[in-house]
């Protein structure tokens, strides 16, 4: 790129006189072929003064890629991966970032409608070697959200699991609940799409063993979608084990079938079972009655993943992982016991 100093040797004034030029000075005196003759040297060096180049950075648009790991019709299980899609959206748009859905076709391959180059992917969940082979073949900048499938490549950023099951059982501890059961799935896809405890599961356990109050009977076992939740709790029900005081929901997409079991067996929340969910959308929100639940700050996650985004974008190349902390919401669905 062609500098001051060149064009002041070349037409032979002063750096400050080139400078005063080109910035358009209105209060300096030249004479006017001094300042035509910088001008072309300028325009044959193509010289942008700093003012210029950052302008034509602000109008270029980068275009992002979405990836998610589940399909469209597994999304309408779990709302809380179509909110953070949606969010991660409308934080681009608002940088002049313009996003693409990656979307698996027929051979489970990710592919993309758009016929520009990617800048970037988000890749939003778990995602086997090969798919994250996929994604390389498009951008080699990839940032991880909800996943850290190699924390030495890939920059990632994920909630702090264990904190919110953490503050969960603490809640529940707090309001005089020591027989604490689980709902959710025990196994679930890892980092890299392979089967293992889940951790929401293995930090619960964790917790409440080191309480000396884990009782695995407490414990149902279902898919993270309401339609599962349902049919495990009314098998939970149905069986005649004991009721705990209270159960920890590892995702807000079961929290619908499980509410509707245990209202079809005439069980009241908060007053014979309480209830803590985990990811507060609008599911947790907007039950009856409203249900406490560990808030994901999913806009805050977003901001930190296209901030990653940015810095591979500047030639940033030191890998991060961005571990993002979680909070309980307080509402209804936790009776106290101790009064």
């Amino acid at each position: 790129m062609a500098t001051l100093k060149e064009i002041s040797a070349l037409a032979n004034v002063s750096l400050a006189t080139v400078s005063r030029v080109l910035n358009n000075d209105k209060n300096l005196k030249v004479l006017d072929e001094t300042k035509e003759k910088i001008l072309q040297i300028a325009k044959d060096l193509k010289y942008k003064t700093p003012k210029q180049r950052a302008s034509e950075k602000k109008e270029r648009k980068f275009e992002v890629g979405i990836a998610q790991m589940l399909d469209s019709n597994e999304q309408q299980d779990d709302i809380y991966y179509i909110l953070l899609k949606n969010i991660l959206e409308e934080l681009c748009l608002s940088n002049n970032i313009h996003t693409t859905t990656l979307f698996r076709n027929d051979k489970r391959i990710f592919i993309t409608n758009t016929k520009n180059k990617l800048d970037g992917i988000f890749a939003i969940g778990c995602f086997s070697p090969d798919e994250i082979k996929n994604f390389e073949s498009y951008s080699k900048n990839i940032i991880f959200i909800d996943s850290t499938p190699d924390e030495l490549i890939y920059h990632s950023v994920v909630p702090n699991y264990q904190l919110g099951v953490k503050i969960a059982i603490n809640h529940f501890l707090e309001n005089g609940h020591s027989n604490i059961g689980f709902i959710g799935s025990f196994y679930s896809f890892g980092n890299t799409k392979e089967v293992e405890i889940n951790s929401i599961f293995r930090y619960f356990k964790s917790f409440m063993e080191e309480k000396n109050y884990y009782n695995q009977d407490y414990n149902i076992n279902c898919a993270l979608n309401s339609k599962d939740g349902y049919i495990k709790v009314k098998q939970y029900l149905s069986s005649c084990r004991e009721l705990p005081t209270a159960f920890f929901i590892s995702s807000d997409a079961i929290a619908s079938g499980a509410l509707k079991a245990f209202s079809e067996y005439n069980i009241s929340i908060p007053d014979n079972v309480s209830i803590i969910t985990f990811n507060d959308t609008n599911i947790s929100e907007f039950a009856t009655p409203p249900l406490s639940s560990i808030r994901v700050f999913m806009k805050e996650n977003s901001k930190a993943a296209l901030s990653l985004m940015q810095e591979l974008w500047k030639g940033e190349h030191g890998v991060k992982k961005i571990v993002m902390p979680c909070n309980i919401i307080e509402r209804e669905s936790v009776r106290n016991l101790k009064k």
